[in-house]
């Protein structure tokens, strides 16, 4: 089970991470629009540089350390997806809402499994 969870991690981190090059270098997939403007390229940058190194981090840590520093890194990856939820939610986008909620549970449950 521990194992399985770590893989099941893993690839909700990479799959987080790429979710963040993919809006890099096509914003409009993160923003939805037809004609990306200059504030939609700032808020990609801006969720691709926080996504690729927290999903690579979330992902790979829990595979090489263990204890209570880990768990806490995992935890502040729940919070972040708690919080790209509540954006789902405003911006009624049902996709980001699912795909973050299975995250931040997948976070949360490796956290508390590997403190």
């Amino acid at each position: 089970m521990q194992t399985a969870l770590l893989c099941v991690n893993l690839l909700v981190s990479l799959i987080s991470a790429l979710a963040g090059v993919i809006a890099l270098v096509r914003p409009e997939r993160l923003s939805g629009s037809m004609q990306v403007e200059s504030g939609e390229i700032y808020y990609a940058r801006l969720f691709a540089a926080r996504t690729v190194p927290v999903g690579l981090v979330a992902g790979i840590l829990p595979f090489l350390a263990k204890g209570p520093m880990v768990a806490w890194v995992l935890f502040i990856a729940a919070a972040i997806q708690a919080a790209d939820v509540m954006i789902g939610v405003m911006k009624k986008d049902t996709r980001m809402m699912i795909g973050a909620s299975f995250a931040t549970i997948v976070y949360l449950a490796c956290g508390f499994m590997i403190r």
